[in-house]
């Protein structure tokens, strides 16, 4: 009996968006002609296109896993820019992926002191969210104890999804 030997070629378009020098959002797209799912984290990006942390890696494999997406965007709510900037161009921008995306995922766990900037953000953004009439699209990251948490809690495991108090 012979083995069936398939090739398999995939092709990922990665972007990402940047204004002065920070990072808000990166993509990954292998197919096109499925839905987009943003997922809200709360740390910064370096500019390297294709340097990966922990986290990324975590979020796409999680995503490219369930077969259900063919668009990631990650949105990256931490910067040590001001808040003026970020109402300015940050969030019109994360907005704007909101309304692409089928799904938005908050992986931002509870907000410690030291992240008040990215937690200001993160308020601003939901209120945004709720203002475009789009908080209908948003979750939090839960593990399963249904806690708030970041992707690394998870360790590439199961995430679970809560939604949003409006």
């Amino acid at each position: 009996m012979s083995a069936l030997i398939q090739d398999e070629v995939l092709q990922v378009v990665v972007q990402q968006k940047i204004l002065d020098d920070q990072v808000v959002w990166r993509s990954w797209q292998w197919q096109e002609t499925k839905p987009i799912m943003l997922v809200l984290i709360k740390q910064t990006q370096y500019i390297g296109l294709l340097s990966d942390d922990e986290t990324t890696r975590l979020v796409r494999n999680y995503v490219s896993e369930t077969n259900q997406y063919g668009s990631l965007v990650i949105g990256y709510l931490a910067s040590t820019e001001t808040s003026n900037w970020f109402k300015q161009q940050w969030l019109p921008e994360l907005v704007r992926l909101t309304r692409q995306a089928a799904r938005v995922v908050i992986g931002t766990g509870s907000w410690s002191l030291n992240k008040v900037v990215g937690k200001r953000r993160f308020q601003m953004y939901l209120k945004a969210c709720r203002q475009a009439q789009l908080s209908h699209k948003l979750t939090w990251l839960l593990d399963d104890g249904g806690r708030k948490v970041v992707p690394q809690v998870l360790k590439g495991g199961r995430w679970y999804m809560g939604p949003v108090d409006n």
